[in-house]
């Protein structure tokens, strides 16, 4: 039985934190939400014996639990959502390993290469002063170790547009029916996987980070190309009905 409070610690930018909250606040868990810097993220996950350096994680008891999905599957347990098997878990596991990832590439091969002042302000949003300090000092540094890591550049971007519009259109084919969710008749985890992880896509009002982004200038011509898209239409009515923070 848990004698503390969890402690989820997250990137405010981030749409895999953005999944692993969503899941939280649906389920009701109290928790205490910890945005951390570039960086620090590592050092703590290191010291809270996480085995990884990647948010979000979620400390409790002197555990660590990190990752969306691992997240999510440990809040199930107290509250699971409709268990929908292998169908669920597969959708989840191609959002996470292909969308999220090419989503993201999208946008930091244009912002963080050719506009990276207007990305800082996210990463800072929520940090104490000293520590918005501290990474801006930091910046440049910051910068060219995510370039590297996440394989930035132009013609990564152009690969990563076209993946992402090939995922967008494997959800358009899977809404083609007029379902409400992407599985029975129930919120599921698939959908707070799938609309979380394109929430930075569709921009809804009730995204705690996202309904203030500003794409840089490529991006937002890509996304207002797919403005009617079915899948981005169904993230916003998805976070309308189920996301209220």
């Amino acid at each position: 039985m848990s004698t503390s409070t969890p402690v989820l610690y997250v990137f405010a930018i981030s749409h895999y934190c953005e999944k692993a909250r969503w899941a939280l606040d649906h389920f009701d868990i109290t928790y205490e939400l910890r945005h951390v810097a570039p960086g620090e993220h590592g050092q703590i996950a290191k010291k809270l014996g996480a085995p990884k350096s990647s948010v979000p994680y979620l400390s409790l008891d002197g555990r660590v639990i990190q990752g969306s999905a691992n997240i999510i599957s440990w809040a199930e347990e107290k509250r699971a959502l409709t268990p929908l098997g292998g169908a669920c878990a597969e959708i989840e596991r191609r959002i996470d390993d292909v969308a999220g990832v090419h989503v993201r590439r999208f946008y930091y091969s244009e912002a963080l290469v050719e506009h990276s002042s207007t990305v800082r302000p996210i990463f800072t949003r929520d940090l104490p002063f000293a520590k918005k300090l501290k990474i801006s000092l930091a910046w440049g540094k910051i910068r060219k170790i995510m370039m590297d890591r996440m394989d930035l550049g132009a013609l990564q971007g152009e690969e990563s547009l076209a993946i992402v519009d090939a995922e967008l259109a494997w959800i358009d084919g899977l809404l083609a029916d007029g379902r409400e969710y992407l599985l029975g008749n129930d919120f599921s985890r698939a959908d707070i996987a799938v609309a979380s992880i394109l929430s930075p896509l569709a921009q809804p009002p009730e995204h705690p980070v996202y309904n203030t982004l500003k794409h840089p200038p490529r991006m937002a011509e890509d996304i207002a190309r797919w403005e009617q898209r079915p899948t981005l239409q169904w993230v916003r009515d998805i976070y309308a009905k189920h996301r209220q923070v």
